[in-house]
């Protein structure tokens, strides 16, 4: 857990929920983490002190009006929503639990609005008890450091529960909810990131040969309404939103959602860069190669080409750092795959 304890030394800065729930008040902390789904730190940390001027506890949240409670909790994402939830949320804590926020992951998980990364940050923050938040962030990085192999945040929280040594557990929300939002976002800023962190990070050291293999090969990035029309070897990267399960012919793959680089090549009489790649970008395409099934899916998000003719050599560069996709190689050659995966 190297990289983790590099942030616990390098980062000085708290989430906007911990900064709130620094008195340790369990209906202030539950109240912001409800509000903060779907909705930036700047906004979650206007419309608490907005709200908490005049709901200061379950009665005041139980006696205000709907309409005027998601007045107060505008512009957070899904306000409406959230307003009926926290309505419905008053209304239970005072029947069931005598107006005070349960301490327990099971009782929270009971409430309106409530999933597990509400419910754990509340176990943490409000009664210093052990819990695993996992967001987007935690579940995005965790997977970039390669210390879980998991789809989704609730899988990445019970891979934690088993990997991660409790001195961690009520301090990773906060760290990689900073550094995710900061840095390590869905299109990292890898040139802002702490020296140390670049060192031991396996998808920067994926990012970093990527880049050598442009340069080494001479690509240059090109965009889709400027295909050269010439010879040449090109990369695909292609971006799948989704994990998908594709069918290929009588048999079906699983595809994770993430980025895909594919190497291709023309050198072809009758084929250029233009017309292949070309190819490659139409909706309506016959299926003639692998890499349209998944194409029939994922959107190319970047082209890069060089006339040199080193299809097979840089499908070999790719397999030194890159997971790759078996059975995607050419037809007339023995590299392993010509189809790479890099985590999103």
């Amino acid at each position: 857990m190297e990289l983790i304890d590099i942030l616990l030394k390098k980062l000085n800065k708290n989430a906007v929920v911990t900064e709130i729930a620094k008195d340790r008040n369990p209906f202030k902390v539950l109240i912001s983490t409800i509000i903060s789904a779907r909705t930036k730190d700047e906004v979650t940390e206007e419309v608490s002190k907005k709200l908490f001027k005049e709901v200061r506890d379950v009665d005041d949240l139980l006696n205000i009006d709907e309409e005027k409670l998601a007045n107060l909790i505008y512009p957070a994402g899904f306000y409406k929503t959230k307003a009926k939830n926290l309505k419905k949320l008053a209304k239970i804590l005072k029947e069931n639990y005598d107006g005070k926020v349960p301490d327990s992951l099971e009782e929270l998980l009971k409430l309106p609005g409530v999933g597990r990364k509400t419910a754990n940050l509340v176990i943490t923050l409000a009664f210093n008890k052990d819990g695993i938040c996992v967001d987007t962030h935690v579940h995005r990085i965790c997977n970039r450091w390669e210390i879980v192999d998991t789809e989704t945040p609730e899988e990445t929280e019970f891979e934690l529960r088993k990997k991660l040594p409790k001195k961690y557990w009520k301090v990773i929300n906060n760290l990689l909810v900073v550094f995710g939002r900061e840095i390590c976002s869905p299109k990292p800023k890898c040139n802002k990131c702490f020296e140390e962190i670049k060192e031991k990070c396996p998808y920067y050291e994926k990012i970093k040969h990527f880049e050598s293999i442009i340069k080494k090969f001479n690509f240059r990035k090109i965009s889709k309404n400027n295909i050269p029309d010439e010879k040449g070897t090109y990369i695909l990267k292609i971006r799948l939103k989704d994990s998908k399960k594709i069918k290929f012919g009588k048999n079906d793959r699983f595809f994770k959602k993430g980025y895909y680089f594919y190497v291709g090549s023309a050198f072809g009489n009758s084929i250029n860069l233009k017309n292949r790649i070309e190819r490659h970008l139409k909706d309506d395409k016959k299926i003639h190669w692998h890499i349209d099934y998944l194409l029939k899916f994922g959107k190319i998000e970047e082209i890069f080409v060089t006339n040199e003719r080193v299809e097979c050599d840089v499908a070999n560069e790719f397999i030194k750092k890159f997971d790759f996709i078996e059975n995607f190689g050419c037809s007339d050659c023995k590299c392993k795959s010509h189809l790479f995966y890099l985590k999103p």
